[in-house]
């Protein structure tokens, strides 16, 4: 049986930008992350699983290109212009908000549509009353829907967007 080909990029976003990581999970990203890891458990883990490094560690980056990892050296500060750069390096296809492709901000797993009956019990009132559509991480149980962080997101999205024009 021959091996699937992975269309979409996967990557490894350094402890530095940890929004970075947020922001790729909710487009639909897989997108590993921790806040606290060394340089060499990180190579090795996104050596193992073929992932891309986003770090503004130049170190880091050099020690990936050294191992002939595929990177990505962030040098802006604004996050747009991050974005941007990794945009640019690899031709991101999807940079559009969809809840049911986006991936859980917390530990990166898929989330998929749940019925509101199901979760009301987790939810305020006013958060059930004023939305219909709701996502469940499959892994860790963690709720989602079009609150005012998606609205912000996809104010970042349009500003991203303009600029590829």
């Amino acid at each position: 049986m021959p091996l699937k080909t992975r269309s979409e990029p996967i990557f490894f976003v350094d402890a530095m930008l940890g929004n970075i990581a947020r922001k790729l999970r909710l487009l639909g990203y897989d997108s590993q992350y921790f806040s606290d890891i060394d340089d060499e458990k990180l190579i090795n883990i996104a050596r193992k699983e073929k992932r891309i490094i986003i770090s503004k560690d130049e170190e880091l980056i050099k020690k990936a290109k050294k191992l002939d990892m595929k990177s990505i050296y962030i040098k802006k500060e604004d996050e747009i212009e991050e974005f941007l750069e990794i945009i640019n390096s690899i031709n991101l296809k999807r940079i559009k908000i969809n809840g049911n492709v986006a991936r859980c901000t917390k530990c990166n797993s898929l989330t998929e549509s749940v019925d509101k009956e199901i979760i009301k019990e987790r939810i305020t009132n006013g958060v059930l009353k004023s939305n219909e559509k709701f996502w469940i991480c499959k892994h860790c149980n963690q709720i989602y829907w079009e609150g005012t962080h998606i609205k912000n997101l996809q104010e970042f999205v349009d500003k991203i967007n303009e600029r590829l024009q």
